[in-house]
């Protein structure tokens, strides 16, 4: 490994000099990353003649030289949750542009992995913590048990506006419990989230939702910063004026503003967030849904930092 370093217009490089350590785990045999690399080693000594790896840089190597077959290892220990296996984990001849087909064949849902993770045949227990959250106004600490019903409740009101497969759905949040619960709702049913910070501006936010054809919108109906509150509601109104394919607006309630701030265009429902998680009866005695999907399902929108969303 080396540092590109420029003499006389011409590039030459000089050896790679390791810094000062800085730290150096006491016992990193009792490290997940070395329980991981004891499995390897297990599986590969019951299942082929290759030597063990011995060291993290051994598996490192590993994982480099022959990613299928480290990625194929990752899935089993990680107990990734599926209804059909892959078939091949990806072709190690392809270029990485166009990007290959990652675990071709296989049936799972993002959510439902993050929802319910487990490590082989162990979950998580239900009464610990998922999420614990902070924010300038509030500190909130939610369970797995609690995540769950809060994702449930939300994909039955998403289910409701008739949200299913390659539907969009956009968060103009903060970075708060309730936007994680809205993005794994709608990766429950196969829907594509993206979402946009509420402190930018009514342009960027069209530019970027305009493109996408966003079905529901959620929103928060203001925020805190440096101890001080901005409603936002007539930046929603905007965006939801610019946006006629939106069909829902579900109102986080933030800094209490309320849904009549946000209310824009007629034909768009604009939902406070309590009531769009109100389940009837029926509903209420439904399993949450996790639609099974092909591993290279789109899950995301993301935007680099500072662009204005625009297609070139």
């Amino acid at each position: 490994m080396a540092n590109p370093t420029v003499n006389a217009g011409e590039m030459t490089t000089t050896p790679f000099q390791w810094g000062e350590e800085l730290w150096r785990h006491s016992d990193p045999a009792t490290t997940y990353i070395h329980t991981f690399l004891s499995y390897v080693n297990k599986v590969r000594e019951a299942h082929t003649s290759l030597p063990p790896l011995n060291t993290y840089a051994d598996l490192h190597a590993w994982s480099t030289e022959h990613p299928s077959d480290f990625w194929s290892h990752c899935w089993h220990f990680l107990g990734v949750r599926h209804s059909s296996r892959f078939n091949t984990v990806v072709d190690e001849s392809a270029p990485m542009f166009p990007r290959p087909s990652w675990f071709a064949g296989a049936k799972l849902n993002f959510a439902e992995n993050l929802l319910y993770p487990k490590c082989g045949a162990v979950g998580v227990d239900e009464d610990t913590f998922a999420i614990i959250a902070a924010t300038e106004t509030l500190r909130e600490k939610v369970t797995w048990r609690s995540l769950r019903e809060r994702v449930r409740a939300c994909q039955a009101g998403l289910r409701r506006q008739g949200v299913t497969v390659g539907d969009v759905v956009a968060g103009y949040v903060g970075n708060h419990v309730n936007a994680v619960v809205a993005m794994l709702a709608a990766a429950s049913l196969g829907a594509i989230w993206t979402g946009v910070s509420p402190d930018s501006g009514v342009g960027m936010v069209v530019e970027r939702l305009r493109q996408i054809g966003v079905k529901v919108l959620f929103c928060d109906d203001g925020q805190v910063y440096n101890g001080k509150r901005f409603e936002i509601g007539t930046k929603v109104r905007e965006v939801l004026d610019a946006l006629d394919n939106v069909k829902a607006c579900v109102v986080f309630d933030v800094v209490g503003a309320g849904v009549e701030a946000v209310k824009g265009r007629g034909d768009c429902e604009v939902i406070e967030y309590a009531n769009f998680c109100v389940e009837n009866e029926d509903e209420k005695q439904e399993e949450m849904d996790f639609v099974q999907l092909e591993a290279d399902h789109p899950v995301y929108v993301l935007y680099s930092s500072g662009t204005t969303g625009k297609a070139d």
